[in-house]
């Protein structure tokens, strides 16, 4: 028999000090009374001795039952009369009441003060019925005290009886209050509050859910990033981090809820990191299952310090690591259609001027029409009749040489007006004549302004209208010559002036361009594409677990970062430079506008992408999945500091200390003769442990259900996948001959190779295009061939092709063979990355799905014999043959994975996501308190959960009733781990071809006995 069993099965002390007191004092008043007392006085002296007495009676009475209610807590009511009756919300108070009313019964019922002729007792009513149970919890209070490290107790209804003679002469009621400094409320709080917290979800606060969410993400996104390094990591989260997590932060919980932790638990934990680290190096311990567990167990007996720091932190974890994501090949594509269309244009219009030109009257002298004068006496005005004459006197000024003004000249002009009146007269008709005369001045300008591209930025251009400047270029010189042409011709300016003395003031504007220097389209050119290339260089960081729950959008945040750059990047002088500068500024503000547009649609497509991951998960069964941006966001205050219990007063310093068997819960099998209270011979799985990883192959189901609807790749993975499966599976043979590997292999280079030749054909037409006629048909085919020989093999000349390295290389070959200006290599390399880029990520080159799978498959199978045999041979060798396998690693292995790229070419980021699902219970878990004087005289208290029948006497019969269970402390929660790696290699996820990883013991934990029951 255990040290725990044995406890229960004593006496306690504490009951035996309470019947020789009593047993004294019955004895001591017999002998202090003289003889017998009557009358109600003396029945009444006789009831208060009987009240005193009864009181320490009812202290350790009281003491007691807290005792035995910490040994055997009453956790789930039975279906019986006494558990019926008990509160099914917390019916472990209800039991405690039960408990103290029977113990204080028994303990009144030996109660008796004598003296000689009247005798004094004490009794609570009989319980004879369900209605006296609840009668009997109602007469017993229970009230914490110092944060339950004590607890006051009220008993209501004792009844004090005094007989004399056998009748009865005096009753009394009364109620006691008493402290008892036993913990037992706090034990069971705190395990309860501690059982709350293992079973809580990453949602619902802290919690092992929360702890678990950052634990595992920290492990997950270490070895994803290992992985994605060309690490050789087939299984990203496995079991084995379950379980270690899940003890690490049960034990963090138990600090939170105790004040401290087991430390039995703490050295398990620290074992099992230290095994868990040796065998993600060497292989997967979850195959040496008996190994395994008399490992962390035989750690976990051992014992050790172990302080509250003793368990394991992934402290300064990749969980807040971020991802870069750069414009890339955007900039490629807008630069290619900015140079098509719009970089010309924004150059001819930096060369327009606006001409106008005025005519106005300045002045005027007008003569004084003569009034009408009669030839003589008795005549009449018939008629009369005016005429004018204009005539052009002469001009003052000319052509200016101020560069804005073309003209400024004044015109005299005379208009000589003539009146002829008709007369009757005695004598007949006659007619007269005056004449007088009108002087005025016209003045007429010719005035030029420069008329700028509306992208660049307002500033001074100088000198715009003479030679000089950037390139010392004519700017807009030559408008002059144009201008007065067109507006200032010999009769132009005469007409102007006699319309304007009539009233007819002329304003006409025309807009004209100068000539541009002839260098001038190169020098744009390749300053625009110096700022292509910062652009290029543009990035921003995203959270990995934004990315990963599909709650980040990196080209808008790439948009966000080019507009708040936008003004450095245009990167305007103070004054420009001439008109070419103007130009040259023009061009670099319309093309970054382009990447804005490319970039916004881009950033539409992200948010089609997400929409669709989510709507994959919310089918896949994921825990959470429809609360992945939470769950992310739940990681931010992984080591928020939990407030310790306090200390009881009343008691002094009260230390609870949990003691849990076993002390490391295991998903491997736990024989039954390491723990007490179970069976020898039988076996346990304190621990079961489910994580499922979604998209788990290059083309798995769950990411074509994302990818599809934006590749539409049908029974095809893309050329990249293909070429990455070519470069694992020549590796692997090298290492390894396996026949069907090699059957595999062979028909994917075939299939790979078919579709590098469209890639090579797309590339030799933008060589003649783009070529100038500088490249004949067999310079182009050396071209070709040279590019190839860049690269070792078909399968890495596959992947260079989707990633614009093989264009570099094409690029870089026709410079070699042909004379070309900078520009035009330039061109040629950005014409070749776009082409070759488009045509390697289209349907028309992808390869055929299943010869991929398969021979990724079957790669698989040959590697993991390859690592197990290195494991074999020792740790030393074991980890040189892998390194030695993995030396030189360009490309990464062919792994999992979503990849975040809402169109082909714009992949910035893989994703995985991993559904982890736990459950667990400890056979035995108790908390252990020392009670009494600090010299350590007193007695452990402790408190147990062990599943048990809790069984006592309810209701004073002698017999005990089964009123209950003692459940045991289990839990069981969920959680969803997001991964995150940048682009390149291979992506991330598990490649063991068990993507629905389970314990042993799932669906949940197996005591031999009950089952499933147990966790559920």
């Amino acid at each position: 028999m255990t040290a725990g069993s044995s406890d229960r099965a004593r006496v306690p002390f504490a009951l035996v000090g309470v019947v020789l007191l009593l047993g004294s004092v019955a004895y001591a008043n017999t002998l202090a009374l003289s003889g017998p007392v009557g009358g109600t006085a003396a029945a009444s002296e006789t009831l208060e001795r009987a009240e005193s007495s009864a009181r320490p009676a009812v202290r350790a009475a009281a003491t007691a039952a807290a005792r035995e209610a910490a040994m055997n807590p009453v956790i789930e009511p039975a279906d019986t009369p006494v558990g019926r009756s008990l509160n099914r919300t917390d019916p472990f108070r209800d039991a405690l009441k039960l408990r103290i009313h029977g113990s204080v019964a028994r303990a009144l019922s030996t109660t008796r003060v004598d003296d000689g002729r009247t005798v004094a007792t004490a009794s609570l009513p009989a319980v004879d019925s369900t209605a006296d149970l609840h009668e009997a919890k109602r007469r017993i209070r229970v009230r914490s005290v110092d944060d339950g490290t004590a607890m006051t107790v009220t008993v209501r209804n004792v009844t004090l009886t005094a007989r004399n003679d056998g009748g009865v002469v005096a009753t009394e009621r009364t109620s006691y209050v008493v402290t008892v400094a036993v913990p037992v409320l706090a034990m069971h709080e705190r395990t309860r509050r501690y059982e709350r917290r293992l079973n809580a979800s990453p949602l619902e606060g802290p919690g092992l859910g929360r702890q678990l969410t950052w634990r595992l993400t920290a492990v997950a996104q270490a070895r994803g990033l290992a992985q994605y390094g060309g690490a050789p990591v087939q299984n990203v989260l496995a079991n084995r981090h379950v379980e270690l997590s899940t003890n690490a932060a049960a034990l963090r919980e138990q600090r939170a809820a105790f004040g401290r932790a087991d430390p039995e638990g703490r050295a398990g934990v620290l074992g099992a990191t230290a095994r868990v680290g040796m065998t993600d190096l060497v292989g997967p311990a979850t195959r040496q299952g008996p190994v395994w567990t008399e490992t962390v167990l035989s750690a976990a007996s051992a014992g050790g310090s172990g302080s509250d720091d003793g368990i394991p932190h992934p402290a300064n974890s990749s969980t807040d690591a971020q991802i870069a994501v750069g414009v890339n090949h955007t900039a490629d594509v807008a630069f290619a259609g900015f140079i098509d269309s719009k970089m010309g244009r924004q150059i001819d219009r930096a060369y327009r001027a606006e001409v106008t030109r005025t005519a106005r009257v300045t002045s005027s002298d007008r003569g004084r029409r003569p009034p009408p004068s009669p030839p003589g006496p008795n005549v009449t005005l018939l008629d009369e009749r005016r005429d004018s004459m204009t005539t052009v006197l002469g001009r003052t000024g000319a052509a200016t040489k101020a560069p804005r003004e073309y003209l400024d000249t004044t015109v005299a002009v005379q208009v000589t007006h003539t009146a002829v009146r008709t007369w009757r007269t005695p004598a007949g008709i006659e007619t007269t004549r005056v004449h007088w005369r009108d002087d005025h001045e016209v003045r007429i300008r010719i005035e030029a302004a420069h008329l700028p591209p509306a992208a660049a930025p307002d500033r001074n251009v100088s000198p715009a209208f003479v030679r000089g400047g950037a390139l010392d270029g004519p700017n807009l010189a030559d408008v002059r010559g144009e201008a007065l042409g067109r507006l200032a011709g010999s009769n132009t300016i005469e007409q102007l002036a006699r319309s304007a003395v009539h009233g007819r003031d002329d304003t006409t504007t025309v807009t004209l361009s100068g000539d541009r220097p002839a260098e001038l389209d190169e020098w744009v050119y390749a300053d625009v594409a110096f700022l292509r290339e910062e652009i290029r260089n543009v990035t921003v960081t995203v959270d990995r677990e934004a990315v990963a729950a599909g709650d980040a959008n990196a080209p808008a945040a790439l948009v966000a970062e080019i507009r708040e750059r936008r003004s450095s990047l245009v990167s305007p002088p103070s004054s420009y430079d001439g008109v070419a500068d103007n130009a040259r500024v023009a061009a670099r503000a319309a093309y970054v506008d382009r990447v804005l547009a490319r970039l916004d649609q881009r950033a539409g497509g992200v948010s089609d992408r997400n929409d669709e991951f989510r709507q994959v998960l919310d089918g896949s069964g994921v825990p959470l999945a429809g609360n992945l941006d939470d769950v992310a966001s739940v990681t931010a205050d992984r080591l928020t500091p939990e407030p310790r219990p306090v200390g009881g007063r009343l008691a002094g310093p009260v230390v609870l200390t949990p003691d849990t068997e076993p002390s490391y819960l295991t998903v491997t099998a736990v024989e039954g003769s390491r723990l007490d209270g179970v069976e020898d011979g039988s076996r346990v799985y304190p621990l079961a442990a489910r994580n499922t990883n979604v998209f788990t192959v290059p083309s798995g189901d769950a990411a074509d259900a994302v990818t599809e609807t934006v590749f539409s790749e049908g029974e095809t993975a893309s050329l990249r996948t293909g070429g990455l499966a070519l470069i694992r599976a020549n590796r692997t043979l090298d290492a390894r001959q396996n026949r069907t590997l090699r059957r595999q292999r062979d028909e994917l280079a075939t299939a790979v190779a078919g579709s590098m030749s469209r890639v090579r054909a797309r590339a030799n037409q933008v060589l003649e295009a783009e070529g100038g006629g500088r490249l004949s048909a067999s310079d182009r085919g050396m071209v070709l061939r040279e590019a190839d020989a860049e690269f070792a093999g078909t399968g890495a000349r596959a992947v260079a092709a989707t990633n614009g390295t093989y264009a570099d290389a094409v690029a870089r070959a026709a410079g070699r063979r042909s004379r070309m200006t900078p520009n035009e290599r330039d061109r040629l390399a950005l014409r070749l990355r776009i082409a070759t880029t488009n045509v390697a990520k289209s349907s028309n080159v992808a390869v055929d799905r299943s010869l991929t799978n398969e021979t990724v498959g079957t790669e698989r199978r040959v590697a993991r014999e390859l690592v197990r045999e290195a494991v074999a041979a020792g740790t030393d060798r074991a980890a040189r043959r892998i390194r030695d396998r993995y030396a030189n690693e360009t490309v990464g292995p062919v792994v999992a994975g979503l990849p975040v790229a809402p169109v082909p070419g714009y992949w910035y980021a893989t994703v995985n996501v991993w559904g982890v699902e736990v459950r667990g219970y400890y056979p035995r878990f108790t908390v252990e308190a020392r009670t009494g004087p600090p010299d350590g005289t007193g007695s452990v208290l402790r408190y147990v959960r062990d599943g048990d029948a809790v069984r006592f006497d309810a209701d004073g019969d002698g017999e005990p009733e089964l009123v209950g269970r003692n459940e045991r402390v289990s839990f069981r929660t969920e959680t969803v781990v997001l991964v995150a790696v940048p682009t390149g290699a291979g992506g991330v996820g598990d490649v063991d071809g068990n993507a629905d990883e389970r314990s042993a013991g799932w669906p949940c934990p197996d005591d031999g006995v009950s089952g499933c029951d147990v966790a559920t």
